[in-house]
Protein backbone atom coordinates (compact mmCIF):
# COMPACT_ATOMS: atom_id res chain seq x y z
CA UNK A 1 0.00 0.00 0.00
CA UNK A 2 1.33 3.43 -0.86
CA UNK A 3 1.81 5.93 1.93
CA UNK A 4 -0.68 8.23 0.22
CA UNK A 5 -3.27 5.45 0.24
CA UNK A 6 -2.69 4.83 3.94
CA UNK A 7 -3.01 8.58 4.61
CA UNK A 8 -6.41 8.57 2.88
CA UNK A 9 -7.51 5.34 4.57
CA UNK A 10 -6.67 6.81 7.98
CA UNK A 11 -8.44 10.10 7.10
CA UNK A 12 -5.28 12.11 7.74
CA UNK A 13 -5.85 15.61 6.40
CA UNK A 14 -2.54 17.43 6.91
CA UNK A 15 1.14 16.71 6.41
CA UNK A 16 2.02 17.69 10.02
CA UNK A 17 -0.58 15.18 11.24
CA UNK A 18 0.88 12.51 8.97
CA UNK A 19 4.36 13.24 10.32
CA UNK A 20 3.07 12.98 13.88
CA UNK A 21 1.31 9.67 13.21
CA UNK A 22 4.47 8.28 11.62
CA UNK A 23 6.63 9.44 14.51
CA UNK A 24 8.83 11.80 12.50
CA UNK A 25 7.41 15.06 13.84
CA UNK A 26 10.60 15.78 15.78
CA UNK A 27 12.62 16.42 12.59
CA UNK A 28 13.59 19.88 11.32
CA UNK A 29 10.76 20.14 8.78
CA UNK A 30 8.45 17.14 9.19
CA UNK A 31 5.79 18.34 6.74
CA UNK A 32 8.36 18.74 3.96
CA UNK A 33 9.88 15.36 4.80
CA UNK A 34 6.61 13.46 4.41
CA UNK A 35 5.68 15.60 1.37
CA UNK A 36 8.88 14.46 -0.34
CA UNK A 37 8.10 10.83 0.51
CA UNK A 38 4.57 11.15 -0.86
CA UNK A 39 5.83 12.68 -4.10
CA UNK A 40 8.62 10.15 -4.53
CA UNK A 41 11.35 12.80 -4.38
CA UNK A 42 13.24 10.91 -1.67
CA UNK A 43 12.97 7.52 -0.03
CA UNK A 44 12.75 7.21 3.76
CA UNK A 45 15.93 6.32 5.62
CA UNK A 46 16.12 2.90 7.23
CA UNK A 47 15.28 4.38 10.62
CA UNK A 48 12.26 6.24 9.24
CA UNK A 49 11.18 3.21 7.23
CA UNK A 50 10.99 1.24 10.48
CA UNK A 51 8.79 3.98 11.95
CA UNK A 52 6.51 3.89 8.90
CA UNK A 53 6.14 0.10 9.05
CA UNK A 54 5.39 0.26 12.77
CA UNK A 55 2.92 3.18 12.48
CA UNK A 56 1.05 1.61 9.57
CA UNK A 57 1.04 -1.86 11.18
CA UNK A 58 2.91 -3.21 8.17
CA UNK A 59 0.50 -1.89 5.56
CA UNK A 60 3.21 0.33 4.02
CA UNK A 61 6.40 -1.56 3.23
CA UNK A 62 9.77 -0.50 1.76
CA UNK A 63 8.88 -1.93 -1.66
CA UNK A 64 5.90 0.40 -1.82
CA UNK A 65 8.27 3.35 -2.13
CA UNK A 66 10.06 1.72 -5.06
CA UNK A 67 6.93 0.85 -7.00
CA UNK A 68 6.08 4.55 -7.49
CA UNK A 69 6.66 5.90 -10.95
CA UNK A 70 8.05 9.27 -9.74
Amino acid sequence: MLLSEWKTLENIKTLPELARRLGVDNTTNPAKLVHNWLNGKVKPSGKNMEKIIRATHGKVQPNDFYSQQN
